[in-house]
């Protein structure tokens, strides 16, 4: 072989080399490029997961009050009702006792009425239909005074014949 030859073959295993370093850099250089773009798409997609999670944790805790508003607000009915319930039963008893003591001042004007000489046997049925009336649930008091004389003005409840 002659020197040329020999240049030329060396010149070609240089340039060869040189072109398998070049390509190996660039190829390098590509998947550098290619794992900082990977890295980059996973940054964001971590950011896109924690903002979610953020959002999950926020709603979690507005569900956890929205439940305690419920339970508060369940808890609150409840001693309203039996609270409505009380007042009901106090209002029965105090309607029971006042019906009593109706039924009590009538039974002493209607005694009172017997003992007295000057009520008429016309007043005491006219008190008993009034009575009946009173008891049956009317509102309205019917006083029969047609039999009161003028001598009543201390109140009493004796009617004249």
């Amino acid at each position: 072989m002659d020197t040329g030859t020999l240049i030329w073959i060396i010149v070609a295993v240089v340039v060869v080399i040189a072109v398998v370093i070049i390509v190996a850099m660039m190829s390098r250089k590509a998947r550098e490029t290619r794992a900082n773009q990977q890295r980059s798409k996973a940054q964001e997609i971590r950011a896109e997961a924690q903002r979610t999670q953020d959002r999950a944790e926020a709603e979690s805790v507005a569900a956890a009050q929205a439940s305690a508003d419920a339970a508060k607000a369940d808890a609150d009915a409840r001693a309203a009702k039996l609270e409505a319930d009380r007042l009901a039963r106090e209002s029965e008893a105090k309607q029971s006792q006042a019906a009593g003591l109706q039924q009590e001042t009538q039974d002493r004007l209607r005694r009172a009425d017997e003992v007295d000489p000057d009520v008429t046997d016309d007043a005491r049925a006219a008190d008993t239909r009034r009575d009946v009336d009173d008891r049956s649930g009317s509102d309205v008091r019917r006083d029969v005074d047609e039999h009161r004389g003028p001598n009543d003005a201390n109140g009493s409840r004796g009617r004249h014949a």
